[in-house]
């Protein structure tokens, strides 16, 4: 049963995945031609540097994540060319030929040319799943660190407000900015918290299985082989470290959001004019909410519902063990 999970489970998130972001496209072409014009436009070398911090933060996560599929990719599609496979358990529709997935073809696959027609249209939509699977993902990592890449260019200039010649107007400019990144917020919020919720879920389904499959491995003795191994402990690996990774994000969003409201408050507020004032309030108000990312709009995106997460998936793993012994 496991065997399956962990290859139809991540096609079926990718497809739920590309579904939703395709029907949410028409709000992404705004966000994309707002990062297209922050790069464009004239900052300081200092401001530079941050943007390009953040973008290469969202770069090297990119690169891990495709390392890691390209590695589960090889273990499912590459080894059976070899004669070897990955399922731990034998399953009754196996044709005798070893393929990617295995299930009931309505067809002989065992005859030449249908075994290698279905070997590389499995070869191909599997990676064509993985890279959905990933590319959004890594999407999204790209969008919240440009978000907060402005943010934290924008916590630099409420820091420095004294320093600048006109002090109400980079103030009102300050003000606009901040709530255009937050509309933004609001719209990469919209497009994600399904996609979040179907993640947690499907999450939680195969972390429970994995745990519960690594326990029963050890109760009975370790009869795998390394390449057996080796690649179970990269799918683990992968399902915590792409949890962790939203959850991460998430929490990065609110503390740099949190630092707006902070670097605002720091301003010699007292000793500025009420129309200034005022303005500053606004800002302080409106930074003193809290911004997160959200599974369906029912729970924030942050390192406390990763730890909740991890410690209810132990708790499930611990019941399925006691009622399996």
């Amino acid at each position: 049963m496991l065997d399956n999970l962990q290859l139809t489970l991540p096609v079926i998130s990718s497809l739920i995945r590309i579904i939703i972001f395709w029907w949410k496209k028409e709000a992404n072409i705004p966000i994309i031609n707002m990062i297209v014009k922050d790069w464009i436009t004239s900052k300081s070398d200092q401001e530079r540097s941050m943007m390009i911090q953040r973008a290469q933060n969202a770069r090297i996560i990119s690169i891990c994540s495709y390392c890691i599929m390209a590695l589960a990719w090889f273990f499912i599609t590459v080894l059976p060319i070899f004669g070897m496979s990955i399922r731990l358990t034998s399953n009754i529709t196996d044709p005798g030929k070893i393929l990617p997935v295995q299930t009931h073809y309505i067809y002989d696959i065992t005859k030449r040319p249908h075994y290698e027609l279905t070997f590389i249209s499995q070869v191909i939509y599997a990676a064509i799943a993985m890279i959905a699977y990933s590319g959004i993902d890594n999407f999204l990592s790209l969008l919240i660190f440009h978000v907060c890449g402005q943010l934290e260019i924008l916590k630099n200039r409420l820091s420095h407000l004294n320093k600048y010649m006109n002090y109400h107007k980079m103030l009102k400019c300050c003000i606009a900015n901040h709530n255009r990144l937050l509309r933004t917020i609001d719209v990469i919020e919209d497009t994600y918290n399904i996609i979040l919720l179907s993640l947690f879920i499907y999450h939680a389904i195969l972390f429970a299985f994995f745990g519960f499959r690594m326990i029963s491995l050890f109760d009975k003795g370790n009869d795998m082989s390394i390449t057996h191994l080796i690649y179970f402990f990269s799918v683990v690996i992968n399902l915590f470290a792409h949890m962790c990774l939203y959850c991460a994000l998430g929490e990065i969003l609110i503390t740099q959001c949190n630092k707006i409201y902070y670097a605002a408050y720091n301003n010699r507020w007292y000793t500025l004019n009420s129309e200034t004032i005022e303005d500053l309030l606004l800002l302080m108000t409106r930074g003193s909410k809290s911004i997160y990312l959200t599974a369906g709009k029912m729970s924030p995106v942050t390192m406390t519902t990763f730890c909740s997460f991890v410690r209810t998936s132990v708790g499930y793993i611990s019941v399925l063990h006691t009622m399996k012994s």
